[in-house]
Order: C-alpha cells, then sequence, then structure tokens
C-alpha cells in the first residue's frame, strides 16, 4: 500500500511502537544477533550473504526480497524488530515467529517494508546458525521523499497565473525557484510581486469572506509564496512558456530557502525519526494542490485544494487558526450532490469501546488501555485512531496480529497504525492500546453563555472544582470519523471524588476487566458504567459530588405493568449545590416523562443529571448523562448574561430544559456533518420552548419566540443556519453560532409547526426520529419525513430558511369590513418564502382571534370572518414568525 493514500493534506508523523521485546529470549539473544547481521549484509550490498540467511528452500521468496531491499541507490538500511511470539511445535528457545520492519534509504526516497520472518535453529546449531525457514512481505509504506530547492536555476516569471478551482495567483515580477524530489518538480517557491485572488463560489462562503476581507472576493499583493502539487500535475498547472532563465540572484536565492525551510515542513512531511534524522515528505496526490500564500495584509494564507475531503476547497489564517472558507468544489458537486454524511469518510466501524482509566482530576492526568473492536469497510493496510496529541501511546496490540507499529500524527491528534498485512473489507480486528498523559479539561465554550466584552471576571467565591473530559477532549482512541458504538467504561479516581460518566452505572463484576486497572492512590474508588445503547461519543466527569436523587420515572401510566417504559434517574450535585438540586429534581423528572410523551421513547434506560458550579449558566449532553452549569450568586457579570441569545427571563429551567433535549437531538438522533448541527441545538431549543409553553404558559411561550426572532433578524447575515459551528468564527464571536443554530434553528422548527399543523408536525418528528435514531441525520432526510408525512413539497421552505441567509420584508395592509378583515401581503425582496404569520383580531369586547395565514405567494390576500365589533387588527404578535414587516 501506497502511504500517500491514508495522508492528510497537512500532516507530520512520528514513528513509535518498533522498541525490540527481549523479554522471554535466550541470552545472547540469537534472534537480534540475526537480524544484526542480516542489516550488515543490506548496508554492505552483499545480495549473496543476504541469501544465505535464508533456508535453501525459500529460494523464491528470496529473490522478492532481493527485488525490494536491494534496489539501486541505496545509501543506507536498518532492520527493526516490532514483535516476537514462539514457534509452534518448536522446543523453547529454539524458535521464533518476528515482525520486523525494513528501512531502505536512497539520496533521494525511502520506504519500509514490514515482513513476518520464522526463525529457527538448526539441531545443535549455535547462535549464528539461526535461519530464516519462512518468510512473508506483508505491507510497505511508500512514497517518502527528499525535497530539494533547486538552487542553481533562477526563473522570472512575468504575467503568469497559477490557477486552481476559485484561486489565481497572477506573479506580475517575482522569482521562481523550483522544488523537487526524485519523481520530478513537486513545488514552487516565489519571492517578488504578484497577487493573490481568491473568488469563492457558494454565497455563504462569499459572505464569510467578506466578514474576513471586507469584499466578497479577496485580492491581495504578496511577496511570497510556497506551493505543493504533484509532478504530474507540474505541465498543467504551469505555464513554463511565462518562466524565463535568469541568472541567480544570492539575495533572491536566500529569500527562496527561508521560504522553503519555514513553509515546507507544514505540509506533506513525515518524521521518521526511528529511522532517519533528515527531513521525509509525502507527494500531493494528482489534482490536488496546495498554496502557503504571504500576503501584505492578512500574513500568510493558505490555500488547499484536496480531493479526499468532503469539503475539498480550503482557504484557512495558519496563525489565527482561522478557517476562512470551506466547501465541496463544483467537481465534488456533480459526482455526490450537494448532500454528503462525513461517513463516507470513514474506512472502519467501531462496534464496541472497552476503556480502563486511571483518572487525576487534580493533575488533570489520564492513565488508559482502551480496546476496540473494529470492522473494515475497505481494503487496508493502516487504521487512524483519534487521539489526544498530549497523550503518550506506549503499545498497541491487536488479539490478531500481536504488537503493532503505530505512528503519531503531529498537530492533528491522530495516530496512524501499521497493520502487518493488508485487511480485505468485512474484516473483524480487536485492538488494544494502551496510553498515558496530561489532557486539559473540556470547556463547555458555545454550550454556555458568554459573558459581555467589557464585563468584570472577577468573582467573589470560587468554584468547585471539577474535570470533564468528552467530545472535544479525545481523551480515549476513536475512530477519526465518529458513528455510534456501545461501550464500557471502568473508571478509577482518587478518594474522595466521583466519576459521572456515559452509561448506566453497574457492578464492576458486571464487566470483563482488560486488566488490573490502573489507579493512582492506594484509595482509589471505582466507577463502571455500560452503555448498551449505541453511543456518538464517551464522556466523563470527575468532582465532589453528594447523591440529590435515585429514582425510576415510569413513562407510562401503568406503573404495575413490568413492560411499561422506565428511566433510571440519578441527580449529583457539587455540595453547595444542594439545595438547587432538591428545587431542580421533580422539574427534571417532568421534563423527561413530557419529551417521552411527544416522541413516544426515551432513548436511554438510565439518565444521571450533574449540578456544577460554574462561573456562569451552561451545560453539555452526552449519551446518559447532562451536566448543567449552576451560576454562583455572586458572580459580578450576572447582568451581561441577558445580552446572550441562550439568556431566558422567567425560565429558570431553560438549561435544564435544552441539555435534557440533548438525550433525543445531538444522541439519539445525530448529524451528518457540522453543517447539521442545528439538528442537535436548534431541535434542544425548540424543545425547551414547548416544555416552558407546557409548565409555564403561552407568555413565557411567546417571550422566547421574541428572543429567537430578534436575535435571528440581529444575525442572519452572519451566514446561514447550515453554516454550523463556523457561524462567528472568524470574529471570534460565540453568540452568533447560537443566535443562529440555537435561536432561528428552533424559529424555523416552529415555522414548519404553523405551515404543516400542530398533528402533522409532531407526527413528522416522530417519524424522523423513529427512522433516525442512533444514526446521523441531515436536513434531507428530516426534509423526507415532513413530505411524507403530509404529502407536500417543502424544499422551498427548507432552501429558503436552512441554506439562505435573507430575511423576509413584508408590507401589509389591513382593511376592517363588515363581518370580516381583509389582509393583503406583500413579499418585497427578490425571493419568495413560505411564511406562517399570526394575525390576531381584538375585538372591542376584549376578545381576540388567532388565524394562522400562510404565504406562500408572493401575494397573498386573506379574509378572516369576524363577530363583533374590530378594536385592532395586530400582525405577528406571538413573534412567530421571521420577517420584518411594515404596515402601509
Amino acid at each position: 500500500m501506497r502511504f500517500g493514500a491514508v495522508a492528510l493534506c497537512v500532516v507530520t508523523l512520528l514513528i513509535r511502537g518498533t522498541t525490540a521485546i527481549a523479554a522471554q529470549t535466550p541470552a545472547p539473544d540469537a534472534v537480534a544477533t540475526l537480524l544484526h547481521n542480516l542489516e550488515a549484509t543490506m548496508n554492505a550490498h552483499d545480495r549473496a550473504a543476504f541469501a544465505a540467511f535464508f533456508d535453501v528452500q525459500q529460494a523464491t521468496i528470496v529473490q522478492g526480497y532481493l527485488a525490494d531491499l536491494f534496489i539501486p541507490g541505496v545509501t543506507h538500511s536498518i532492520i527493526r524488530e516490532r514483535d516476537r511470539t514462539p514457534l509452534e511445535a518448536v522446543p523453547d528457545g529454539q524458535g521464533y515467529r518476528v515482525v520486523v520492519e525494513f528501512f531502505v534509504e536512497t539520496t533521494g526516497r525511502a520506504k519500509i517494508l514490514t515482513a513476518s520472518l520464522d526463525l529457527k535453529r538448526p539441531a545443535d546449531g549455535d547462535i549464528d546458525s539461526w535461519r530464516i525457514i519462512a518468510a512473508e512481505g506483508l505491507t510497505s509504506v511508500e512514497g517518502l521523499y527528499k525535497l530539494r530547492l533547486r538552487g542553481a536555476v533562477q526563473y522570472a516569471a512575468h504575467n503568469l497565473d497559477i490557477k486552481a478551482e476559485d484561486f489565481v495567483l497572477s506573479l506580475s515580477d517575482a522569482s521562481v525557484f523550483l522544488v523537487e524530489c526524485d519523481d520530478g518538480i513537486t513545488g514552487l517557491v516565489v519571492v517578488g510581486r504578484g497577487e493573490m485572488r481568491f473568488t469563492p463560489a457558494p454565497a455563504a462562503e462569499r459572505g464569510q469572506l467578506k466578514l474576513f476581507a471586507g469584499t466578497e472576493t479577496l485580492a491581495t499583493p504578496i511577496d511570497a509564496a510556497f506551493i505543493r502539487l504533484n509532478p504530474e500535475d507540474y505541465q498543467k498547472r504551469i505555464d513554463t512558456a511565462a518562466l524565463t532563465g535568469m541568472p541567480v540572484d544570492p539575495r533572491a536565492l536566500r529569500r527562496a530557502q527561508d521560504v522553503f525551510d519555514e513553509e515546507s515542513p507544514k505540509s506533506f512531511n513525515v518524521d521518521l525519526k526511528e529511522f532517519s534524522r533528515d527531513n521525509w515528505y509525502l507527494v500531493p496526490p494528482s489534482d490536488d494542490f496546495l498554496a502557503e500564500v504571504d500576503t501584505r495584509r492578512f500574513g500568510t494564507l493558505t490555500y488547499s485544494k484536496a480531493n479526499a475531503n468532503a469539503e475539498d476547497v480550503t482557504l484557512f489564517q495558519r496563525d489565527k487558526r482561522k478557517t476562512i472558507a470551506l466547501y465541496a468544489s463544483k467537481g465534488k458537486l456533480a459526482v455526490r450532490g450537494r448532500f454528503f454524511s462525513e461517513d463516507f469518510l470513514r474506512d472502519y466501524d467501531v462496534s464496541d469501546y472497552n476503556i480502563e482509566a486511571g483518572l487525576n482530576p487534580t493533575r488533570q492526568f489520564v492513565q488508559g488501555r482502551a480496546r476496540l473492536s473494529i470492522r473494515t469497510r475497505a481494503s487496508l493496510a493502516t487504521l487512524q485512531l483519534r487521539l489526544a496529541e498530549s497523550l503518550v501511546v506506549s503499545n498497541v496490540t491487536s488479539v490478531e496480529f500481536g504488537r503493532l507499529l503505530y505512528l503519531r500524527l503531529r498537530g492533528q491528534n491522530m495516530v496512524i497504525v501499521n497493520l502487518p498485512r493488508l485487511l480485505p473489507a468485512d474484516t473483524d480486528i480487536t485492538l488494544v492500546v494502551t496510553y498515558a498523559g496530561r489532557v486539559e479539561p473540556q470547556t463547555l465554550e458555545t454550550e454556555s453563555i458568554q459573558p459581555a466584552q467589557d464585563s468584570s471576571d472577577t468573582f467573589n467565591i470560587p468554584t468547585e472544582p471539577n474535570y470533564m473530559l468528552s467530545n472535544r477532549s479525545f481523551w480515549y482512541p476513536q475512530n477519526p470519523v465518529p458513528d455510534y458504538a456501545t461501550a464500557t467504561l471502568r473508571l478509577s479516581v482518587p478518594d474522595g471524588f466521583t466519576c459521572i460518566a456515559s452509561g448506566t452505572p453497574v457492578s464492576a463484576d458486571n464487566v470483563v476487566s482488560l486488566r488490573d486497572i490502573q489507579t493512582l492512590s492506594e484509595a482509589a474508588r471505582v466507577f463502571t458504567f455500560r452503555a448498551d445503547q449505541p453511543l456518538r461519543y464517551l464522556s466523563f466527569i470527575i468532582s465532589r459530588f453528594n447523591d440529590a436523587a435515585d429514582r425510576t420515572i415510569v413513562l407510562g401510566d401503568n406503573a404495575s405493568d413490568p413492560s411499561t417504559p422506565r428511566v433510571d434517574f440519578h441527580l449529583q450535585a457539587n455540595p453547595r449545590q444542594m439545595g438547587r438540586a432538591r428545587a431542580v429534581s421533580k422539574p427534571a423528572e417532568d421534563i423527561v416523562r413530557f419529551y417521552t410523551s411527544v416522541m413516544g421513547d426515551a432513548p436511554f434506560p438510565s439518565i444521571t443529571v450533574a449540578l456544577i458550579e460554574s462561573l456562569l449558566p451552561g451545560g453539555h449532553s452526552p449519551g446518559f448523562m447532562v451536566v448543567v452549569n449552576e451560576p454562583l450568586p455572586t458572580a459580578e457579570n450576572v447582568a451581561s448574561w441577558r445580552s446572550d441569545p441562550a439568556w431566558f427571563d422567567g425560565f429558570p429551567e431553560f438549561f435544564l430544559a435544552h441539555e435534557l433535549a440533548h438525550q433525543w437531538w445531538g444522541q439519539a438522533v445525530g448529524w451528518k456533518n457540522y453543517h447539521e448541527q442545528w439538528i442537535s441545538e436548534g431541535f434542544a431549543q425548540y424543545f425547551a420552548a414547548l416544555y416552558a409553553q407546557k409548565t409555564r404558559g403561552e407568555k413565557t411561550f411567546t417571550d422566547m419566540l421574541r428572543q429567537f426572532r430578534r436575535w435571528s433578524l440581529s444575525d442572519s447575515d452572519q451566514g446561514p443556519v447550515h453554516l454550523g459551528y463556523r457561524l462567528g468564527h472568524i470574529k471570534s464571536e460565540p453568540r452568533v453560532y447560537r443566535a443562529i443554530v440555537y435561536n432561528k434553528g428552533a424559529l424555523v422548527l416552529h415555522m414548519l409547526r404553523r405551515l404543516v399543523g400542530d398533528q402533522a408536525f409532531f407526527a413528522g418528528l416522530r417519524r424522523f426520529y423513529e427512522e433516525r435514531k442512533f444514526q446521523k441525520a441531515g436536513t434531507d432526510d428530516l426534509q423526507r419525513a415532513f413530505e411524507t408525512e403530509t404529502g407536500r413539497k417543502l424544499d422551498r421552505f427548507f432552501e429558503r430558511w436552512i441554506y439562505n441567509t435573507e430575511v423576509p420584508h413584508v408590507d401589509y395592509r389591513t382593511t376592517i369590513g363588515r363581518g370580516n378583515v381583509t389582509i393583503t401581503f406583500d413579499q418585497t425582496s427578490d425571493l419568495v418564502f413560505d411564511l406562517p404569520v399570526t394575525v390576531t383580531v381584538s375585538y372591542a369586547d376584549g376578545r381576540t382571534k388567532e388565524s394562522v395565514v400562510a404565504l406562500t405567494e408572493k401575494h397573498v390576500e386573506a379574509v378572516i370572518e369576524t363577530d363583533g365589533a374590530v378594536r385592532q387588527v395586530q400582525i405577528n404578535r406571538d413573534n412567530g414568525a421571521l420577517a420584518e414587516f411594515d404596515q402601509r
């Protein structure tokens, strides 16, 4: 397998896990001696001596090894032992099966061959008589190159345009130096005058670019650029006729060398420390393109066209970690269509995690061992695992193959595991990863209210500490493209702390231990959890908790019937939050009952709610558990909460209701990609409003709709709902994300409800939930469910409200006649929206009558029958329609 097939666009690798195993081997070590001698023959280029180490019956295999390892121009060879097991039917210490890595280097390229060798000592032989009696070439890592800046030739570039999709680098008066590898020209270094132009095709991306640069088309002068491409693409992308050879200017060459030294390690760089001190690189895949552009106004901008990614066009600002643009190319859209699931990038499925970890919240330290049950989706020679870079992997083994070679991806929280042979699709394999290190606790960030920028950060009372690791922490090895999996967690914490985690709390006797758990103190406490319902990710929180409630919620009228659904409910709180815990215990139970009645199902058999002290309100809701921030009343910036989209005065249970809703929306039903996050947050927001409507009445519900509408009107120009977490990202304003994904998403659901009616709306929600339970979903899936339930097309509704930033403007006129009121509506924008508008008729005797008028055409006239003297006609008094209204 060629290594480039699994490489990411921007990658640095560190090979690990090749330390020789010497345990349970004879002294002196005959295996190590043989491998040392074998390595010496390779470095001496002695093919005959190399072949002499093989049994005479292995002639055909030997010829294959000679062809792979004794290639022309070899300058250096290394053999590393990775795994050793005794041969069967051989006396102890007289034979082993050894897995080794051969590293073979020339002046410009290298490769790594993983092989399985059966070694045996002949009868009555000494240590030097050991021979290879069987050999198998397993997998190889190829496509490793050294890059060279060709400094002997300098080119003058006049009116040269280097193009990629929506990107042009125009060189008016610049010097160009070529970057080469053994396969040809793989890059350029540009120094001198030019201009970078970037014009993203999607309207939403143009809007994000305008937030970044002030214009929908970025055109900026440049001083230098570093470009990487596949050697096969050099002639296609570069008009060599526009390059004129010229004498080398030493100053230009020094500048080009500086650019090369600074920019080249950032992409396609492979650090093979176990084998070589040199810099090694991958060649970009064919038709990929990368440009690091030094602009005068914005610093270095990175443009990338990487076909392996679901959204293959990217503009990125490295130093500030800002994604300016990210979208699918025209070619990719033509092949796959508009909608996609991140799952198409997944090479394998994890069906079950079994994790044992010792956790020290004070040191923020994790010692863990994780077992992953894996099934491949395609033929694979490597597996990628997501794991926090701060966690040091000490061992990767598999039940099937023993100890495995692994490679660390720097800067990407990634580990690559090299398999000893190519695995076909639908192959089962079990990995066990041992790791340890410090991981900083996860903050709630966009899931919490943010203080105003000018507010004080001073608080009178310190909060009770807690240690939470969840979906953004990568605290356990996991599939880089997460999917649903069952899990067992066995977690050890110091005495005095309590651990709450994903899954139902169970006795440690009910789970199979991987080994004796690593404890961080003699007084450690062990907490065990089991999730038989699939989860999107695994989480835990450690703090000093007291039990506030522990009971079973019966989700039906017949409590005596054992078939009636039940949920085990647990409530824990920091010591100073016990009063608050007693106050929310009954509402929490009521919320679970209410959501279950709406959806007809509770996704998980248990829920643990944890109340923790915090500076600001907020929450987090992994499967089986809900964490709710309870702010201390002495916080000096309480007043700033009211300026946040997630603050609802008069509804103190909001965060509890919102986070509990995530058990259905976000956990039981996930999202296909970040564009679909509104299916989690918008739905949870609206379900919290539904609970407020049920328990607090119409006024509280209307107040929430008013805030939904206010923030939607205020921030809709920042991007569409479909932009997901990227909303507010460029200007570091997380409130924008909550204003659009949370509040506008909730208001979109309310407008859909008013458009199709309550019966069809809730039936559509239940259909969507049942069809996508424990799966990922997208807006297209939601639309299909509602179209099936209602029998009407809803493509324009979702197109306008989810993928578009515009807010409709409506002019209206009311005429009060005898026995009726006539209202005419005109949508004055170019686009026509499906907009349900509430018309409230107030009578002179104090009565009111509400009617919903569906605006589905540019001009709509509605006649509402009346039965008394009309005092007033109001439009959108309930704030349920997202539009700007003007009365003519």
